[in-house]
């Protein structure tokens, strides 16, 4: 790969929720123009490093920067002018419609007692025609299935049209079908429209599939990066998740595919 530039990054970060350190002296760079994904196991830090990056959190040591300055030398309008997230668990406002809670993406971009404007409503249309929700627009997020839930808060995320987007476990509480749907759309607009996105993925296979960077981590720690070709061993699996396995062709995306081969071994014969 050639050299790396990023507008995010986070430098010798020690992240931790009150004695609990989580990660420690990390570095740890959002390749411009790649689709990253992010894996691990539960409790290694990948949530925990979305939050920091896009200022939720606040590292204990070390800083963010964004475009070259500390993060938390901008406004909190213009960070979400440039980075949009999907936290994971998002909590839904009650009593609030479909349109409503995507429309709120719209939010970063409409100075103090602004109208609303054509360029407002088209962003929230193309969101949700991304998305497959349009017919769901006038409904109450209360009364929709998890599914459906996701896929309007990744509306939301989507109208909030930032040149960078952090998912955290964007394909959690989908059907398979959604999950690829939503893989697609993600690569396309990483592919045809210079999206640079960064992605906690569970699904390794989805992972190598879609995305064109990978970051491993292991206990707040990061084990490998890189292009999946390129990373992916069945020893890199092990280390990471304690994992035997074998690496094959995906016979459709030529991309590496994990196949498990459990804890035990097959019986001989």
């Amino acid at each position: 790969m050639s050299e790396i530039t990023s507008r995010l990054r986070g430098e010798n970060l020690t992240l931790a929720y009150g004695k609990q350190c989580i990660v420690e002296n990390l570095t740890l760079t959002i390749p411009d123009g790649h689709f990253t994904a992010i894996i691990g196991p539960n409790g290694c830090g990948k949530s925990t490093l979305l939050r920091t990056l896009s200022r939720l959190m606040t590292p204990r040591q070390g800083h963010v920067y964004l475009d070259g300055q500390l993060i938390q030398h901008y406004a909190s309008k213009e960070v979400a002018r440039r980075v949009g997230l999907l936290a994971q668990n998002a909590t839904t406002p009650e009593d609030i419609s479909v349109r409503e809670l995507v429309a709120r993406g719209r939010y970063p971009h409409q100075p103090l007692f602004s109208r609303w404007q054509p360029e407002d409503e088209q962003a929230v249309i193309r969101a949700m025609q991304a998305t497959a929700i349009t017919g769901l627009a006038q409904q109450n997020m209360d009364t929709l299935s998890g599914g459906q839930r996701q896929r309007a808060w990744i509306a939301m995320v989507l109208a909030q049209q930032t040149d960078i987007m952090l998912l955290d476990e964007p394909t959690t509480w989908l059907d398979i079908s959604h999950q690829i749907d939503l893989l697609e759309l993600l690569s396309e607009l990483n592919r045809e429209q210079g999206y640079t996105l960064a992605a906690v993925l569970h699904d390794l296979n989805h992972a190598c599939r879609y995305a064109t960077y990978l970051i491993a981590l292991r206990d707040g720690q990061i084990l490998a990066q890189g292009a999946p070709a390129d990373i992916v061993t069945a020893e890199l699996i092990e280390a990471v998740y304690g994992l035997r396995c074998m690496i094959i062709d995906d016979p459709i995306s030529h991309t590496p595919l994990v196949v498990p081969l459990g804890r035990r071994l097959p019986p001989a014969g």
